[in-house]
């Protein structure tokens, strides 16, 4: 900018980061990845999170996370987009890395009550080891005793360390009303050895 307008139109003086008028190249990227952060900088985010809870930390109030993902797009489309969650906009981005901390609320089923909902929504009899047929069948959660009991397919079960057992999702019943108005599904789930 300054060889072709003069240093008037300088930006050098008013901020405190340089610009970038093109994408990164993957060796650009690779480049930047190696820097540390200065010593500064660190002491003074210890300092500053130092005494902060971790609820403090995650509360949106203190901080927000940034995601940076890349994406092939034309110069007139690139550059920096803030999406609120929950919108149309946001459910179509394909690959956003984010950490989901399952709640209780989301799996409130023990096996008992599966049984029970699934028989009260087919009329059909379906007992706890039908439960236990289908997950095994289903692969939804490994045999007890396994050593990754937390390997579990997490749109339909998981795991609790705290009192060592499984919770299943209102989709799992869902699914198995589904699954069992089929007789030759329902049999199939019934053949499985346990």
């Amino acid at each position: 900018m300054v060889e072709w307008f003069g240093d008037k139109l300088s930006l050098q003086k008013d901020l405190s980061f340089a610009l970038q008028f093109a994408k990164l190249e993957m060796d650009q990227l690779i480049a930047l990845q190696k820097y540390d952060i200065p010593e500064q900088i660190e002491a003074l985010d210890a300092q500053i999170r130092k005494g902060l809870s971790e609820t403090e930390l995650a509360d949106l109030e203190y901080q927000f996370r940034v995601i940076y993902t890349l994406d092939n797009a034309s110069k007139s489309q690139a550059g920096i987009h803030f999406i609120v969650p929950g919108t149309e906009e946001a459910k179509e981005i394909k690959n956003v890395l984010i950490k989901y901390k399952m709640a209780d609320e989301d799996y409130p089923y023990k096996p008992t009550t599966v049984a029970k909902l699934v028989s009260e929504k087919t009329n059909k009899k379906f007992t706890t080891s039908n439960n236990s047929q289908a997950w095994s069948l289903y692969k939804v959660r490994p045999k007890k005793g396994a050593k990754q009991p937390e390997n579990t397919n997490k749109e339909f079960c998981i795991f609790h360390p705290a009192h060592a057992d499984y919770t299943y999702s209102k989709r799992w019943v869902d699914f198995l009303c589904d699954k069992i108005f089929s007789e030759a599904e329902f049999n199939k789930i019934k053949a499985v050895k346990l």
